[in-house]
């Protein structure tokens, strides 16, 4: 029978490393894929979740059990990031699921069964990795939270420490620069 994380947790706080193993098997693919979206780097994100994973045993008695267990680790993955992001300027990935399963934006909106149109998105998907790499880190940071993980305006201002007016300030400079980075290939009126 699978132990709940409340369990596992406590377990790891009593320094079980059976439990440290399964809590880490547990959510090990979900910090990668946060952690990639911000890097955009397969061995970036590989080494920054092994980094939150040492802060997260390192600071399992901050957490309160009996709260729920995901909120507080993404919280810790994106401070970890967000460090990472002022330490290095690193691009952004889109080959990330999004946010509600495993599939990719490009396994959504293009059809396997038209080669034209899944090349076509390939080629959208590139382009838009490369505007969103241009934007300035605060702004690739808001758009990979909203956007990618699905966050709403308050869990971002929370997460990330910014005002929430400035988290709408910033998505609404990051959309316009991100609109008018793309209007030459879409020949679009900005």
């Amino acid at each position: 029978m699978a132990r709940d994380d409340y369990e596992i947790i406590a377990a790891c706080k009593d320094k079980q490393e059976d439990a440290c193993q399964e809590l880490m098997r547990r959510y090990e693919g979900y910090v990668f894929k946060l952690c990639l979206n911000f890097t955009g780097q397969r061995e970036d994100a590989l080494d920054l979740t092994q980094e939150v994973f040492f802060k997260v045993f390192n600071n399992l008695s901050s957490y309160q059990l009996g709260r729920p267990f995901k909120p507080w680790l993404r919280q810790v993955t994106v401070n970890m990031a967000i460090d990472n992001m002022q330490k290095h300027s690193s691009p952004l990935s889109l080959e990330q699921p999004i946010a509600d399963g495993n599939a990719t934006l490009a396994d959504t909106l293009a059809s396997r069964d038209d080669p034209a149109r899944a090349i076509e998105w390939q080629e959208t998907g590139q382009i838009l990795k490369e505007a969103i790499k241009r934007l300035p880190q605060v702004y690739r940071l808001v758009v990979v939270l909203r956007h990618q993980e699905g966050m709403t305006y308050q869990e971002i201002a929370d997460a990330s420490g910014i005002p929430l007016g400035t988290v709408k300030t910033h998505l609404f400079r990051a959309r316009g620069l991100l609109r008018k980075d793309l209007a030459s290939y879409y020949a679009w009126e900005v």
